[in-house]
């Protein structure tokens, strides 16, 4: 998997765009596919930050708005896993909803290492993506001087 940074997007950019990856040479893509982009200066949902690191054992929350067209949406946080998205609610994600400020969290609990990776937030037909690192827990101990 790989991600693609665009900067400085404004409404116009909006559109068709081919994202392909070229794997063998011969400068023939061997894998890719048409993304339509959407550019609004007023997004449908946004998080504060598209990447997260927690502790094996420990906790993360990802923090996130949406706009008021969302407001009454599902809110679904999902996994990215063989190029398909699970849904992700059970006792150790919890999703909470303050529709009055129109943001949303997504809190783990519990956290393992097979929680790491890529995770989409979507409220109705919009997302967004987040990466999860998963760190190790210290093994060490401590001493006290």
């Amino acid at each position: 998997m790989f991600s693609v940074d665009l900067k400085n997007l404004q409404d116009s950019d909006s559109g068709w765009y081919w994202c392909a990856v070229e794997i063998g040479g011969d400068e023939t893509p061997d894998v890719g596919d048409y993304v339509y982009l959407t550019v609004s200066s007023d997004p449908a949902l946004w998080v504060e930050n598209s990447t997260a690191i927690g502790q094996e054992g420990g906790r993360v929350s990802i923090q996130g708005n949406y706009s008021s067209g969302y407001k009454n949406e599902e809110k679904k946080w999902c996994k990215f896993k063989d190029w398909s998205c699970y849904p992700y609610q059970n006792s150790t994600v919890k999703i909470s909803d303050d529709k009055n400020r129109r943001s949303f969290r997504v809190e783990m609990i519990g956290l393992q290492k097979s929680d790491a990776g890529w995770y989409w937030f979507s409220a109705g037909g919009a997302g967004v993506t987040v990466h999860l690192t998963v760190t190790e827990r210290p093994t060490g101990k401590i001493i006290a001087l």
